[in-house]
């Protein structure tokens, strides 16, 4: 059997193909169990892996993430030197049935036109997983924690969605928090913002577009935000800094005439984020993205050789910043 999953989400992909897993092979040992993460991996060495069954092993599985030979992109994938699709090809249009083989794709869609995923569509099973709604991550957070004997408001499930911002692993990571703090007890709106950090990540991105506006209040409104729950300044100062290098590159990829649904499969970010930096940068001078990030290793330094306190050294900085 082979199974194909692709989802925007890496982890939600990986969670229902475990779960599939688990139920095939409650009993997973080194003789009945490969994983392999094809980032680093020849699709060869997966083919390989297939034709292999160990002596006394009635069934295997395969777990093979990260397969991004499967995806739909513009622009052709490119195997590693001596590797290449036609062995995995040929095993897929006529797999062995004692061994079980799921494909993780991050990818919003698959390339249906690939020949390996036509041949799967007749031998095996593909399948979609879409993000879920707010009101479903809202109704998924109640019933983990019904089921744990807790409750939770709809302001706080609400809070909770937003700040986990469709990160999955970190969802479920939260709600396993939740439960050991609540006790029992109904998880509160003032508990989420004590215990569920704002995403950094986000944040800063937030914080990157409200700078890129000039809209120095919200920028500190999102900088007191974070400093409650204790993100020290250099984490921040190397967050931003890779924020203000994604717009370097989203700059550098529009101007190849790349359309923002490729540069978001080459950034591995969502279009919605590559859509956002592009209406920012028509407000950024060409020569402003190196001056910043020059800027941001300076208050980074001052930091690291004591010169200065880490809150002053950064508040100096949205103090001078330009665009």
């Amino acid at each position: 059997m082979i199974t194909v999953y692709y989802s925007p989400d890496p982890n939600m992909a990986r969670h229902i193909a475990m779960k599939d897993i688990r139920k095939a092979f409650p009993v997973r040992d080194e003789f009945n169990y490969a994983s392999f993460n094809m980032a680093v991996t020849m699709v060869n060495e997966l083919a390989d892996e297939c034709e292999f069954l160990p002596l006394g092993t009635e069934r295997k599985c395969i777990l093979a993430s990260d397969c991004a030979f499967l995806a739909k992109t513009k622009t052709k994938y490119k195997y590693q030197k001596d590797d290449g699709p036609d062995k995995l090809l040929e095993y897929c249009k006529n797999p062995n049935a004692f061994i079980d083989l799921f494909l993780l794709v991050h990818a919003e869609s698959i390339d249906e036109k690939n020949p390996i995923v036509k041949a799967i569509m007749n031998t095996g099973t593909i399948k979609g997983i879409p993000m879920p709604k707010p009101e479903e991550w809202m109704a998924y957070a109640n019933k983990y924690l019904n089921a744990k004997g807790c409750g939770l408001d709809n302001d706080a499930a609400r809070e909770l969605v937003s700040r986990v911002d469709g990160d999955y692993g970190r969802f479920i990571n939260e709600l396993d928090k939740l439960v050991c703090y609540a006790n029992g007890e109904t998880v509160t709106l003032k508990a989420i913002k004590m215990l569920v950090a704002p995403k950094v990540e986000e944040d800063t991105f937030a914080m990157s577009n409200a700078l890129t506006r000039g809209d120095v209040a919200k920028t500190m409104e999102i900088y007191k935000d974070l400093k409650i729950h204790s993100v020290d300044e250099i984490r921040l100062i190397n967050t931003l800094a890779s924020q203000f290098f994604f717009m370097d590159q989203v700059r550098y990829l529009d101007a190849k005439g790349a359309p923002s649904s490729e540069i978001a499969r080459e950034l591995y970010t969502s279009p919605k984020r590559v859509e956002v930096t592009l209406r920012n940068l028509y407000r950024v001078k060409p020569d402003s993205l190196p001056r910043i990030l020059d800027e941001l290793y300076e208050c980074e330094k001052a930091i690291l050789t004591g010169q200065v306190s880490p809150e002053f050294a950064f508040q100096r900085f949205l103090a001078n910043y330009s665009i």
